[in-house]
């Protein structure tokens, strides 16, 4: 005996919750019984024991479970519970952690519900990386549900209450019974075709898992899940969760939730822009005000004085040398003006138009315009013409006497 491991108590229990807990079968079970001895602990947890007719089970709910229970466990009803099997080790008693229960007369569908949300899960259907986000300031809200039910009242109250100039079309159909999923499923295709809304709300009031049934089927997720248009699921009261509400980009608690989170406040926003406003005014305001502050007190600084009185100084010395060149210039225009009467008066001397005031005369033959400035020019009988300073004359060649000669 000297050579075998001697155990604690407490190291079995630990090595019994071990291979439990790592049992495939005892870490995701489902167990059927009548309840009995159930007790809400001041804590919140519940403690009760599940058996049928040859056996007994202990069993665990937590606060965080507990609450979310949708009926209040009584001694003798038949339910289904989904959890855990461990070990207390203190006192060394297996027991069922429970994390859910339900009526055992609804526990097939709640199985099917459990298995489409692992297969939905898997495929990426719930996904958060692929959630849209919803329109900031919707122009139009396609409602996908009942004409008759209080779900469509309340959303289209609120909308216009909220923001009476956005548009609200409903696609009306069965919320519940045969055929209602597929129902469901061909609005949200319809308002995607038709590409007029900005954002969808699907849903109904709350009722049993009979009743919420349609959105709790793959056809409706698949629509959501393929929708290019934003959905919004809300299905139920806030307790109720439902395929829909995992698939959707936003889960809403209740329809009137739902119609809160697909359009702003008109009051709220404006007041949001009035402040907005208020504080861009004083901004700008101050910004002004605390330049004005630094512009006055550069300008009453030491250096922008010598600054400006440089300034004024070289505004002097311009102002002279603009006079200074005025001067010169208007010198340099007389100068050349007495340069160019000078010019002009000798030209007009050297004109020998000028020279006809005076009695003088040009001379030319008549038949080629030939200016004739020698004796030798001219010939017998030929018709000349004389230009005198009023007019013209002609004349005929009688005689010619050379002088040079």
């Amino acid at each position: 005996m000297s050579n075998e491991k001697i155990f604690t108590v407490k190291e079995i229990n630990n090595y019994i919750k071990y291979l439990i807990q790592n049992d495939v079968l005892l870490s995701h079970i489902y167990v059927k019984g009548e309840i009995s001895n159930f007790k809400l602990h001041t804590s919140g947890h519940a403690y009760f024991t599940l058996k049928d007719a040859d056996s007994r089970l202990k069993c665990v709910m937590f606060k965080g479970n507990a609450s979310k229970l949708k009926f209040m466990p009584e001694d003798g009803s038949a339910v289904v519970v989904r959890g855990y099997f461990s070990i207390y080790e203190r006192d060394g008693q297996y027991q069922l952690y429970a994390e859910d229960m339900i009526p055992e007369g609804t526990g097939s569908l709640y199985k099917a519900y459990e298995q489409l949300k692992k297969k939905l899960s898997a495929l990426g259907y719930f996904d958060e990386a692929i959630k849209k986000k919803l329109p900031y300031m919707p122009q139009a809200v396609g409602v996908v549900t009942s004409p008759t039910g209080a779900a469509v009242r309340d959303i289209i109250s609120i909308i216009k209450r909220r923001c009476s100039n956005v548009d609200i079309y409903l696609y009306p159909v069965q919320v519940q019974g045969l055929g209602a999923e597929n129902e469901i499923a061909e609005g949200i295709r319809y308002f995607n075709a038709k590409a007029n809304v900005d954002v969808m709300i699907i849903g109904r009031g709350g009722g049993s898992i009979e009743e919420l049934w349609a959105f709790n089927e793959e056809e409706v997720a698949k629509a959501i899940f393929e929708s290019n248009i934003p959905v919004i699921s809300a299905v139920g009261h806030e307790t109720d969760f439902t395929i829909a509400d995992f698939t959707a980009d936003v889960r809403a608690a209740t329809p009137s939730s739902a119609a809160e989170l697909a359009v702003p406040d008109k009051q709220s926003l404006m007041s949001k822009v009035n402040q907005y406003k208020y504080v861009l005014n004083t901004s700008i305001i101050n910004f002004i005000n605390s330049y004005k502050v630094r512009i006055e007190k550069i300008s009453r600084d030491n250096v922008f004085r010598q600054l400006e009185r440089k300034i004024l100084n070289m505004n002097q010395t311009l102002n002279s040398l603009n006079k200074y060149l005025d001067y010169n210039m208007m010198n340099i225009i007389k100068n050349n003006r007495n340069d160019l009467d000078k010019t002009v008066g000798k030209l007009g001397i050297l004109n020998p138009e000028s020279a006809l005031g005076r009695g003088y005369g040009i001379i030319m033959r008549k038949t080629d315009g030939k200016l004739l400035t020698s004796v030798k020019d001219f010939q017998l009988h030929e018709t000349l013409e004389i230009k005198l300073k009023d007019g013209k004359a002609e004349a005929e060649v009688i005689g010619i006497e050379d002088l040079s000669l």
